[in-house]
């Protein structure tokens, strides 16, 4: 199964020139968040070789800005993809999907979005001591790919519910893991977990932060996988 990184920024300087956040497309028709800007998402998506109108599935993450900001021009360019969402995500947000008329999919629990493609279901958590919901995505073959958002549940929390709710090995977990505010030594106990919990290769990204990438990197060596946009990943 092929994942193509669509759009990923992670620095300051590409916060300040193209944005922020994530986009990835997965086994060629869904779109696993809409980065902040839907003019680089719309660019990406072409220099990338994908008809918008080719994704069946959109899955948002969480509400924020950087996860959301293209999904507004794929449902004006194509209103018949199925959007999955948390059950919890504002009534605000909920209104402004349907009003494009897209099949409009409200998750709690994991269920199957395509074939061995899943949503983990609504994890709760916290962003300004206020709730966050949010879900990911799992790949499922005789070993797991784990695709996150941003992880404000926690990483390790989504990993080990994941274990629980699939009982198979985790081979790649790719995305954001929302370690920025993360001490170094926080960041260490975070890879040691990793390691205990047996995931196999990495590919940590936009706001996963630059010292607990260097540790993944350090950690994982030739199995820690570098993102920008533009990558292709054969899972």
């Amino acid at each position: 199964m092929e994942i193509k990184i669509i759009a990923e920024a992670s620095t300051r300087l590409e916060r300040e020139t193209i944005g922020w956040g994530i986009s990835f497309l997965i086994d060629g028709d869904l779109l696993f968040d809409t980065f902040s800007d839907e003019n680089v998402l719309k660019e990406n998506l072409s220099s990338s070789g994908v008809n918008v109108e080719d994704i069946r599935y959109v899955v948002i993450s969480h509400e924020h800005w950087d996860h959301t900001g293209g999904l507004w021009y794929v449902l004006r360019e194509n209103p018949k993809v199925k959007v999955f969402v948390c059950k919890n995500f504002s009534g605000e947000f909920k209104r402004k999907v349907k009003d494009f008329a897209a099949e409009f999919i409200e998750v709690s629990n994991p269920i199957e979005i395509k074939d061995s493609i899943f949503t983990t279901g609504e994890i709760l958590g916290t962003y300004n001591n206020e709730p966050l919901p949010e879900q990911a995505l799992v790949i499922k073959d005789n070993k797991l790919t784990v695709i996150t958002g941003c992880s404000h549940p926690g990483i390790v929390r989504i990993l080990k519910k994941i274990e629980e709710d699939f009982s198979y090995p985790i081979g790649l977990v790719l995305g954001g893991f929302h370690l920025m505010d993360k001490t170094q030594r926080e960041i260490e106990e975070i890879v040691e977990e990793f390691t205990r919990i047996g995931v196999e290769k990495v590919a940590p990204c936009h706001c996963t932060g630059e010292v607990a990438t260097r540790l993944f990197r350090e950690r994982f060596k030739e199995d820690f996988i570098s993102i920008k946009s533009g990558v292709v990943l054969e899972i």
